[in-house]
């Protein structure tokens, strides 16, 4: 179990590695399949040789039945693709895998270390890929290729899918910042955010920005009365920062691109001329939708294999059962964790609100953008959802004094 949970930390530190990729035959992989599948293989073995292999039947949540639903709408997504081997690929990634995962290191996670360990790996894996995004960006600037309307990015292929990936570390940096009990969290916490938040941003995505503004709001409201002043006082001070910097630099080339009139009403028209026609395609496929990978809308030569929109992409790739299956797991996992925050104190009501974060953040940039539809965000959805799962089991389970806290 000790290298199960070591692993589980490594696949948390090494998500954005989907990137790297190659096949076996026909069939291809990445590194981030092999570290999942290796955590999955070594919890399984650790049960065999403890005698509990039964416990594997016995692992329960409170969303098996809607997580059935959504993986049954998968395979009739698969059955009605035209690329069948394709959807095949995509159901494997980013719902059979991940879900695995998640029913894993729900049960893996019990301790305050083991959560630890968790955020340990999370935090060292984002942080370096923050850094280097920054660093890719810094660079792009001084040789003069910054192409302002795409952001550089490193790794990824889009500036939005890093600010996507980075929202949910922001969310539990933020929280440890805010609400652990040990001043040692809160400092090496401070430094994780501080990384995250340069490289988000340096993303200039404008849904992230819009998720970060509800994300702030929602901390002003569930913080402790004492901190809420401080904390108004430095947002203001922030915005202010903000708004100067937008008039310094409004004339410049980059803040243009992104945020001018003209750079947001495109962005407007753009997104509406794909809804619109997404919508045109659900109506005629409005049960079923179009099959896993079977989304596809060409906008000025440029070919969109997601609607820009999280729940229409659900909609779309798995069908209506799959889209409210989602639905029904999101707001659970919204509402089931919001009613355990008063059972929760310390380092444990940090890890409870920087999940509620995370699936407020992607709940809002979802609007506007496809979080979920990436290797290391299905698997990060999930890895989030176990956090919570797992400690609200460990909440009510544990009513007493809590342990102290124990080495990362």
């Amino acid at each position: 179990m000790k290298y199960a949970r070591a692993l589980l930390a490594i696949t948390a530190a090494c998500l954005p590695l989907y990137a790297v990729r190659w096949n076996y035959g026909p069939i291809p992989t990445t590194l981030l399949e092999h570290l999942v599948v290796a955590t999955v293989v070594v919890y399984v073995v650790a049960l065999w040789r403890e005698g509990r292999l039964g416990r594997l039947v016995a692992l329960r949540t409170p969303y098996d039945i809607p997580i059935l639903l959504l993986l049954a709408a998968g395979i009739v997504s698969i059955l009605i693709a035209k690329d069948h081997r394709a959807a095949l690929g995509l159901y494997k990634a980013y719902f059979v895998e991940p879900v695995v995962l998640f029913y894993v290191a729900s049960d893996l996670l019990r301790q305050r270390g083991d959560f630890r360990t968790l955020l340990l790996g999370l935090g060292i894996g984002t942080s370096l890929f923050a850094l280097l995004n920054v660093g890719y960006f810094v660079a792009a600037f001084i040789t003069n290729t910054v192409q302002y309307g795409a952001p550089p990015s490193a790794i990824y292929t889009s500036s939005n899918e890093v600010a996507m990936f980075l929202e949910p570390p922001a969310a539990f940096a933020t929280a440890l910042v805010l609400f652990s009990d040990e001043r040692r969290d809160r400092r090496l916490a401070l430094a994780w955010a501080i990384c995250l938040a340069m490289a988000l941003v340096l993303t200039f995505s404008r849904g992230a920005f819009l998720a970060l503004v509800v994300f702030a709001i929602l901390t002003l409201a569930t913080v402790r009365p004492n901190l809420r002043k401080p904390l108004l006082a430095l947002a203001v001070v922030g915005a202010a920062l903000v708004v100067v910097t937008i008039l310094v630099a409004s004339n410049t080339p980059l803040m243009q691109s992104r945020f001018s009139y003209v750079a947001l009403n495109y962005t407007l028209q753009t997104r509406s001329v794909i809804y619109v026609a997404t919508w045109q395609m659900l109506t005629a496929h409005p049960i079923f939708g179009l099959g896993l990978g079977g989304y596809l809308y060409v906008l000025h030569d440029f070919p969109e294999i997601y609607p820009h929109d999280v729940y229409l992409a659900f909609w779309a790739e798995l069908g209506l059962l799959g889209l409210v299956a989602f639905l029904i797991i999101l707001a659970g996992l919204i509402w089931r964790g919001w009613r355990a925050l008063p059972l929760a104190a310390g380092f444990e009501r940090a890890l409870l609100w920087g999940a509620l974060g995370t699936f407020v953040l992607w709940g809002v940039h979802g609007i506007f953008d496809t979080p979920y539809w990436k290797n290391d965000m299905s698997v990060e959805f999930w890895l989030v959802a176990a956090v919570e799962v797992a400690l609200i089991r460990r909440l009510v389970g544990n009513p007493g004094p809590r342990e102290p806290a124990g080495r990362p």
